[in-house]
Order: C-alpha cells, then sequence, then structure tokens
C-alpha cells in the first residue's frame, strides 16, 4: 500500500507552533521521520484561517525537499495556496484535493496538468453532500471523466470516498469501505484508479483513536484501498500494513514483513 505520510499539518497544535516559529530544523526531522517509516509521499498542510497560508506553504515546500526526495502533497482547498505550493516543488507534486465541483475541477485538473502531478479527488460536491455508496461512486466517474477531458491519466488519480467520525456517523464507516471496493471496478484492471482515505477522520473525538484508525484501515485494505493518509509515528498502523500486505498476497515471500 502506498503510504502518504500526514504528520506535517497544521490543524496539530504541535505543529502550528513549529510553523509560527518557521522552525526549519523541527519540520525536517517530521520528513526525516516519515520517509524512513515508509511514506512515499508527505503531505503539507499549513493550516486553517492564515492570511499568510501561501507564503507558509511555499515555505514548507522548500524546507522539506531540501531533506527528501518523494512526491509532495500540497493539502488546502484554497486555490492560491495550492498554485504557490505545486509551483515551487521541484520533484513530484500532488494535489490535495479536488472535489466533484465543476469550479474547482476546471481551475485544479488544468493546474495538475501543467505540472504533471498526481491528484487525490474527492467525491463531494458544490452541496458539500457525501451520500450513499451510489452517490459516491456517480462523483467518482465525474471526477474521472473530468480529469480525462483535460488529458489527465487515470494513473495519477487518488479517489477518497471520505470518512466521517465514527463518533457521529457510525453509519458512514461501511459505506466507506464498499465505495472503496466498488471504486476500485471503475477501471480495468483495478488497480489503474486508486484510492486513499485521511484516516484521522474515522477517530475523531474517539476515545481510543489508534486502535479505530488500525481496524478500520485493515478493512479498507481488504476492500482494495491503495494508500492512506497516516500517523507514520504509530508503528502499529504500519505493522498493520505490513501484516495485511503479506495476508492479501501483495508482498512475495513476506520480504518486507520480515524486514519490518
Amino acid at each position: 500500500m502506498i503510504v502518504i505520510g500526514g504528520n506535517i499539518n497544521g490543524y496539530s497544535k504541535s505543529v502550528e507552533a513549529i510553523i509560527d516559529r518557521r522552525d526549519t530544523k523541527a519540520v525536517q526531522e517530521l520528513a526525516v521521520r516519515q520517509v524512513d517509516a515508509g511514506a512515499q509521499i508527505i503531505d503539507l498542510n499549513a493550516g486553517l484561517g492564515r492570511s499568510d497560508a501561501a507564503e507558509l506553504m511555499k515555505w514548507l515546500v522548500t524546507t522539506v525537499q531540501d531533506v527528501v526526495d518523494v512526491t509532495l502533497s500540497i493539502d488546502t482547498p484554497k486555490i492560491d495556496v495550492m498554485k504557490a505550493g505545486i509551483d515551487d516543488v521541484k520533484g513530484k507534486s500532488m494535489i490535495n484535493s479536488i472535489p466533484a465541483e465543476q469550479e474547482k475541477m476546471a481551475t485544479l485538473f488544468p493546474l495538475a496538468a501543467e505540472h504533471d502531478s498526481e491528484i487525490i479527488c474527492m467525491t463531494m460536491d458544490e452541496k458539500f453532500i457525501l451520500g450513499d455508496v451510489d452517490k459516491r461512486v456517480e462523483q467518482a466517474a465525474t471526477l474521472v471523466a473530468s480529469a480525462c477531458e483535460y488529458g489527465i491519466d487515470v494513473e495519477k488519480l487518488y479517489v477518497d470516498p471520505v470518512c466521517l467520525p465514527v463518533s457521529t456517523a457510525q453509519d458512514q464507516a461501511p459505506v466507506v469501505v464498499e465505495a472503496v471496493r466498488r471504486i476500485g471496478l471503475l477501471t480495468s484492471p483495478a488497480s489503474v484508479l486508486k484510492t486513499t482515505v485521511g484516516l484521522n477522520n474515522i477517530s475523531h473525538d474517539t476515545k481510543n483513536p489508534r486502535l479505530i484508525e488500525r481496524t478500520f484501515l485493515a478493512m479498507l485494505i481488504g476492500a482494495g484501498l491503495s494508500s492512506a493518509i497516516i500517523n507514520t509515528e504509530d508503528r502499529e498502523l504500519l505493522d498493520t500494513i505490513k501484516t495485511c500486505d503479506v495476508l492479501l498476497n501483495k508482498d512475495v515471500y513476506a520480504t518486507d514483513y520480515l524486514r519490518a
């Protein structure tokens, strides 16, 4: 499974403090630890409600790519912040994220095509309605069709069916699992169109978030999940990923598992 490191996120109070003081060493240490833990992509989020978010995103990109050579995911709902971050990525980039909104698709898919970026697509429309499994699959198909109109290969896409907190929307957890399974069937072979989730969304405001995340991730991997934005500091979560890869015969001779 593709691991997207989600530890450089301004929504975290500790990371917000690091970003506020522009602590280059602390950010770089976070980046290196994530790559050492197995992250192939690092997600960068400067936080919400910042007037200087574009400048902060540029600083994060420069700071991180000075010490690691992996894909950098620019995570923001603000188009100006997205452009600022993507423009400064020297290596491979990812846009996180594009919802199934006509205006956002018309603006961000061309930007992705220009920079040859990978893309996380969210099955959420202008009304912010997620809906049932059928609605999520329908929005995934809309996103794929729109991306293709802009000349973007399906292999560049990661569809996120959007997890909601189990503490407030318990019925949505099995919906997301089934959506992952069915979204994977939109293309042939199924592995062409990838899926992803922001895993910590499921455990918000729960008493045992790490256990909930590990269990839910195993369920999603069983349904065919391709990747996830995770906390790479959770060693047991990483062990769960490796173990799933072995049990699903994705790791020949269990080499990675034994090494881990």
